[in-house]
């Protein structure tokens, strides 16, 4: 499942990026998204980045490593400028999971990736930079 598939992603119109695009989904600039201030809101922001980068591990490795059970564990992120228009969602696994995430996945049964979000506007202008921490694993958890 895609994460634009979620019903949560399609309330906040989170899309897909264009095929031949460098970024990996948009989300665009509405007054549902607005905040007090009239930016665009921290938890619209958030979200966008999330699914991003559940979408950056599916592109770089789904192919890879077939059907996994995939969860966030942590998160850091940086506010850094006010988003005033549509936000553009780029991301990119950190250096070590680059480097092992196939291996480990392969030789453990599960493994942690980090994946760098950066937010920016058709601008360019930087809004958000995140750090998200995945657990990975071949076999999904039992149902409970």
């Amino acid at each position: 499942m895609k994460a634009t598939d979620l019903a949560f992603s399609r309330a906040l119109g989170l899309r897909d990026a264009p095929p031949d695009a460098e970024h990996l989904l948009e989300l665009p600039f509405t007054d549902l998204l607005h905040n007090h201030l009239g930016t665009m809101h921290a938890a619209a922001q958030f979200s966008l980045a999330e699914a991003a980068s559940a979408e950056c591990l599916q592109r770089r490795y789904g192919a890879s490593v077939g059907e996994v059970f995939a969860v966030v564990r942590g998160v850091e992120v940086k506010y850094r400028k006010p988003a005033t228009g549509d936000l553009l969602a780029f991301g990119r696994p950190d250096e070590a999971t680059a480097a092992h995430l196939l291996t480990e996945l392969a030789d453990r049964g599960r493994t942690n990736a980090v994946i760098l979000i950066d937010l920016k506007d058709r601008t360019g202008t930087l809004t958000f930079h995140g750090k998200f921490e995945w657990f990975i694993s071949r076999v999904p958890p039992p149902l409970l």
